[in-house]
């Protein structure tokens, strides 16, 4: 985490809030060690019975990879569970980015449980291999195995290329979590009814407290999380657009004490009452100091978000979280640059209010970018709620310009021209917006001589991005993805002996 060291003005209060605002959370480092117990820890158990009485290693490779395989599945349940238990301090954004990358290790650990197996005897020849794999496929004790392997792959390919494009996103996130259960379920059989390597106590009793926790995950989830989502007793007070893609919505409650977030956070929301797993995602732009009303900035992506202008006053709405790690106790005492693409403005215009509420004295500047000047809809509101502090802000408009908005898209000239003057290298960087324009912001910042660990974004594809960040918080997934391979088959050849 960076330094948070108070400064002058109001950043030490701000940090106080925030640390106060913010539930315990486990560490990075923390999390990576509870991962590698869970996942590799019941293959490390299940092992202590000793070897297999077999020609080849193979087998009891095939068992300790499909054990690990069955655990990474269950462990899916919890990093995609929006518990800030887990992802109060690396942010929800990283959590989601590790589940997606994870689903593929698992689906890896499965590959190598079949390829273990087909291996398993002396004679290793193609034709032997392939009345093997067919007489695996046939026999019916095997059977919720392979289903269970099939769904794994129908789960990944669809998570990774239908999610919200063919598939609506509310029908694929229901279906898909039904097929994970069924993953699940089968998988368990399978293991329980067929690998010697899960005959002893230990490893059996490993896999059913993982089991535990995936259970829990779903109960919380699906039973628990629609109450508590409609506690704080939220109800539309306005909607109304604002432009003709971004749309403002204001909610309020009596009830203020149930419901604390820190600025640049955002919560899911579930319009009526439905249950929470029609809801969806949206950054907070108003400030913690605003309470209790929370305020939205929200763009017509063509489905639910095309009603809000429309809702009703009093239209109850649950709302989960807060989640997110894109806050000012991310910063240093040093100057903050905010940079902002389209809708990427609504949790920068939470920060802003927080800077402002808080009178803080620090260098602020701020590149906001538009594809038109009338979609720079806060342009005005920015201004004024920062009069009186240490702030420059530079307006962009890829189709358009004028005299108070700059046509075309960031450059490292507009970095330059705001950081004149300032040290780069003890700037913290926000960065918010569409993925082309965030991975272009943290070229132009590293650049610029910002430091990568100063550069704070919030996007939910770091398994995917192609910028520095992503590419840095991608090779830590990857490298415990790596850690858990090789403890598992390293367990696996030692149990051999």
């Amino acid at each position: 985490m960076h330094d948070r060291c108070a400064a002058p003005g109001g950043t030490g209060e701000i940090m106080a809030q925030t640390a106060k605002q913010r539930q315990w959370a486990f560490s990075a480092r923390s999390l990576a060690v509870l991962y590698l117990i869970l996942t590799a820890g019941p293959v490390l158990l299940a092992s202590l019975s000793g070897g297999l009485n077999s020609p080849t290693v193979y087998p009891v490779l095939a068992r300790a990879t499909g054990v690990a395989a069955l655990a990474m599945f269950m462990m899916q349940f919890a990093t995609s569970g929006r518990f800030e238990l887990i992802s109060g301090r690396i942010g929800l954004d990283r959590t989601m980015g590790f589940h997606r990358l994870a689903a593929n290790g698992a689906l890896w650990m499965i590959l190598l449980h079949v390829a273990f197996f087909l291996f398993r005897g002396r004679d290793g020849s193609l034709d032997v291999l392939w009345q093997r794999f067919v007489a695996y496929m046939t026999t019916p004790d095997l059977r919720t195995g392979i289903v269970a392997a099939g769904l794994a792959v129908l789960l990944v390919l669809t998570g990774k290329h239908l999610r919200g494009r063919i598939i609506p996103y509310q029908a694929w996130r229901i279906g898909h979590g039904l097929l994970a259960v069924a993953l699940v379920a089968l998988s368990l059989q399978h293991a329980f009814a067929h690998a010697r390597f899960m005959a002893d106590p230990f490893g059996a009793t490993a896999i059913l407290v993982v089991a535990l926790l995936a259970l829990t995950s779903l109960l919380v989830v699906y039973v628990l999380r629609p109450i508590h989502a409609f506690r704080p007793g939220f109800k539309v007070e306005s909607a109304r657009a604002l432009s003709p893609t971004v749309a403002e919505l204001v909610l309020n409650t009596d009830r203020p004490e149930r419901f604390t977030f820190a600025a640049g956070q955002f919560v899911w929301l579930t319009i009526g009452r439905r249950h929470t797993v029609t809801d969806n995602p949206f950054s907070i732009a108003s400030a913690p100091s605003d309470l209790p009303r929370l305020r939205f900035l929200i763009r017509n992506a063509g489905d639910m978000t095309a009603a809000v202008p429309h809702l009703a006053p009093g239209t109850p709405v649950g709302v989960d979280g807060p989640h997110g790690s894109f806050t000012l106790d991310e910063t240093g005492p040093g100057p903050l640059l905010l940079l902002a693409g389209g809708i990427g403005i609504a949790p920068v215009m939470s920060l802003l209010g927080e800077l402002s509420h808080a009178r803080d004295r620090r260098p602020i500047r701020l590149i906001a970018a538009a594809r038109s000047r009338a979609d720079h809809i806060a342009r005005g509101e920015i201004v004024a709620l920062m009069d009186g502090l240490e702030f420059e802000a530079i307006f962009l408009a890829d189709t358009d310009g004028g005299d108070d908005c700059e046509s075309g898209t960031c450059r490292r000239e507009h970095v330059s021209r705001l950081l004149q003057g300032l040290a780069p290298a003890e700037t913290t960087a926000f960065v918010c917006g569409p993925p082309p324009m965030m991975e272009s912001a943290v070229a132009i910042l590293l650049q610029a001589g910002i430091p990568i660990e100063r550069i704070v974004m919030e996007r939910f594809d770091f398994d995917a991005g192609h910028d520095a960040v992503c590419a840095s918080v991608r090779h830590r997934f990857i490298a415990l993805m790596a850690t858990v391979f090789a403890s598992v088959l390293t367990v696996a050849l030692i149990a051999a002996t």
